[in-house]
């Protein structure tokens, strides 16, 4: 008997209508039920899934973006048919075009720039915006690959470091499956809430209801972050503040507050730790040296960390001591402080607390990792191929791509951009660089729903299908549950939009690739699932498949329970606090020293002349910046600038005036929201608003990019919560 529940979590339809079930394809941090009730051919509303929440088999309700989804369906701004750009770049100035012309345009010009300029003239921007198994980014990198590829933008821009810290901490490249199930969140009866806020970002469907579960049970969270945030309200018995970009010192100082107090576990250490004591590393060179400053002469006392991040030194001690004589204590590292200009020591350095405590591998105990899910469910996503050439550049430095090229040390000089579902040109660092970085781009393709602020600088618009308009299949963000969703078509393609696959069908046909596209839509769908899914019909007409949970909701329990048998895919088979690989090559990227150790690091930026530490949090009203452009939806989080009131004082400003938030590579304006939720020195302004200049280049709508540096963690991070800012009335 199959293990697999096929379920329609959807209400009678009533007459007249039908209901489809589907999941919105986009990056949200969620994977829920969206229902489109339709109508004589179009969505008239949009429901969920509204059954009660049990922890054996939780529901998969949506929030305001997936229920707003007929807003940004029928939204009067949606790309109709395929564009030529007739006036300046960024001008918005376009005309209509055919789609044979557009294509044949597109192809000519993608085999002329191959010629002259070789495959690394070209560069993918696509992104997440569209994002399902078969359709979206996929659809775009097969056919890159397949033309003889391009230049990639290879580091993931919102958990590289999280990404780098997994497989050099615990030796694993599935960074995803390294955390633990939401269902053994209960089992803990600590939980500290580093730079993780599910409440505001989502973080898998079902997040903050087994957090809420686990508080019912008893469960005490702790919440350290820049701001008193959806989830610190909602959960937290106590919040700490901390200064963004610092979090590594407070974790190493704690650490120091565990040993030199003797509340490690050196057993645990002994046995399935490598680099915490000397003996196995060089001389000076372990994880308790650098704590006890045996080396550098300075002790990471709270009182050292203390002055570096604004936690006064005797709640730092206080947590320490709580965290290693509370078990299980688990802690959950987000990934905001993650990207920050050292990113990848915050993940480290809270691996690190959580091995020598003990609490990695066992039932309430956690990894440190974020991310929910220990299995996944064996479907697969459109193969994509390997990029033939080794041409990457890590995402946050695309501003600098451009404006350098091949004299900046990068693989070309780019020539052509093409952008499926990806607005980098709003979520990539430094705007203002990029956009004035394009002249020696010849060819500009951006294929989406809208003139987002990056189509608005192609030269080639192409208006692609939603996830209403076509079939595909999705799986869970980050755990809460095993399970797939059958994106079932609602509606009719609008307008002239065509579906992703087969935009790039004609395209590879224009330019000479065979096999692009030898399935049909369900025949892809049926061959993709097959791995996972043993009644392809009946999900199809259900809507959603339940798959069994793993043996272990806890990442890595296998290898605390036989080490012998299961060991870590570390070079050690241990967690390596120390890392011998790092110790051999401590520049891996090119992108600066990184030290074997967790270490502290400062950050190098002018805090005299912008005193302000910004931070960019996500938007309950957008994922990233998707529904941008919705007014009805922007109402559940408006854009402002959070400030304290004391740095707010100190400026004149009042809540809700206009101001202008500046440093030397842009500014922005968008009303203050004076508000003691946020550390004093500390701003932040939502991510993802979209880039909308002034006659003056100013930008008028908050959008954080314009604001933050295009450098990258040496890991490759993205850097966007270490930037510094001043503020003024506008």
């Amino acid at each position: 008997m199959s293990a697999t529940i096929y379920e329609a979590p959807r209400a009678e339809a009533k007459p007249g209508e039908t209901i489809i079930t589907s999941t919105c394809g986009h990056n949200c941090g969620g994977r829920c039920v969206v229902n489109a009730h339709v109508a004589e051919g179009r969505i008239v509303h949009i429901s969920t899934d509204a059954r009660r929440w049990k922890p054996d088999h939780p529901p998969l309700p949506a929030c305001a973006r997936g229920v707003g989804q007929i807003e940004r369906t029928y939204h009067p701004d949606r790309l109709r048919h395929p564009m030529r750009r007739t006036g300046p770049r960024g001008s918005g100035q376009f005309e209509r075009i055919a789609w044979n012309e557009a294509l044949d345009i597109v192809a000519r010009e993608m085999l002329r720039v191959r010629e002259t300029y070789g495959n690394a003239a070209i560069l993918d921007a696509s992104r997440t915006g569209s994002q399902s198994m078969l359709h979206g980014r996929v659809a775009a990198q097969r056919f890159l690959y397949m033309f003889g590829g391009c230049t990639d933008l290879w580091s993931n821009m919102s958990a590289e470091a999280e990404v780098f810290a997994v497989r050099t901490t615990y030796g694993v490249n599935d960074y995803k499956s390294a955390g633990r199930e939401p269902t053994d969140f209960v089992n803990s009866k600590l939980i500290l809430m580093w730079g993780w806020s599910p409440g505001d970002g989502t973080f898998g469907t079902g997040t903050m209801q087994y957090l809420k579960h686990a508080k019912r049970h008893g469960t005490r969270i702790v919440c350290v972050d820049p701001r008193v945030t959806m989830t610190s309200r909602q959960l937290a018995d106590e919040h700490v503040f901390i200064r963004p970009s610092t979090d590594a010192a407070a974790l190493i100082a704690m650490a120091y507050v565990i040993v030199s107090e003797n509340l490690h576990d050196q057993a645990y250490c002994d046995r399935y730790v490598f680099g915490f004591d000397e003996g196995e590393v060089p001389a000076g060179a372990s994880y308790r040296s650098y704590l006890l400053g045996l080396r550098d002469g300075q002790p990471k006392t709270p009182d050292w960390a203390a002055a570096i991040t604004g936690i006064p030194a005797e709640t730092i001690r206080r947590l320490a001591i709580e965290f290693a004589s509370t078990k299980p204590a688990a802690i959950q590292a987000g990934y905001a402080a993650g990207r920050t200009v050292y990113g990848e020591q915050f993940h480290r350095a809270a691996y690190a607390l959580a091995a020598i405590t003990g609490n990695v591998g066992i039932r309430g105990g956690s990894s440190g990792v974020s991310n929910g899910a220990t299995g996944r469910s064996g479907i697969k996503s459109l193969p994509t191929g390997k990029n033939p050439i080794d041409a990457k550049v890590a995402s946050p430095l695309l501003a600098d791509l451009l404006a350098r090229g091949k004299a900046g040390g990068y693989p070309a000089d780019i020539r052509m951009i093409y952008s499926s579902g990806g607005d980098l040109f709003n979520q990539c660092p430094n705007i203002g660089k990029m956009a004035a970085s394009l002249d020696k781009v010849e060819l500009f393709v951006a294929q989406d729903h809208f003139l987002t602020p990056t189509a608005r600088l192609a030269d080639i618009v192409l208006p692609a299908t939603t996830f209403w308009e076509r079939n595909d299949v999705h799986t869970p963000w980050a755990g809460a549950g095993h399970y797939a969703i059958y994106m079932r078509q609602a509606i009719e393609p609008m307008h002239e939009c065509r579906n992703d696959i087969d935009i790039f069908s004609e395209l590879a046909r224009r330019v000479g690739i065979n096999g692009y596209n030898d399935r049909t839509e369900t025949e892809w769908l049926r061959h993709l699932t097959a791995g996972a899914v043993d009644d392809f019909d009946a999900f199809a007409r259900q809507g959603v498949a339940r798959f069994a949970a793993p043996t272990d909701a806890v990442a890595f329990a296998a290898q605390i329970r036989d080490p012998q048998q299961h060991r870590f895919g570390t070079p050690s088979g241990r967690i390596e606090i120390y890392s011998p690989s790092l110790a051999a090559n401590p520049d891996p990227y090119g992108l600066g020293v990184i030290p074997p150790i967790p270490t502290w690091i400062a950050p190098p930026d002018d805090t005299r002349r912008f005193p302000l530490s910004l931070c960019t949090p996500k938007s309950r009203a957008r994922t990233h910046s998707i529904h941008g452009n919705q007014p009805g939806l922007a109402r559940v989080d408006p854009d402002t600038v959070w400030m304290h009131p004391d740095d707010a004082v100190a400026r004149g400003i009042l809540d809700r005036q206009p101001v202008r938030v500046f440093n030397d590579i842009g500014a922005t304006v968008l009303p203050a929201q004076v508000t003691s939720r946020i550390a004093r020195g500390v701003v932040s302004i939502k991510e993802g608003a979209w880039f909308t200049p002034g006659t003056d280049g100013v930008d008028t709508r908050g959008c954080a990019n314009v604001l933050t540096m295009d450098r990258a963690a040496p890991c490759g991070a993205t850097t966007y919560n270490t930037n510094q800012v001043q503020i003024e009335a506008a």
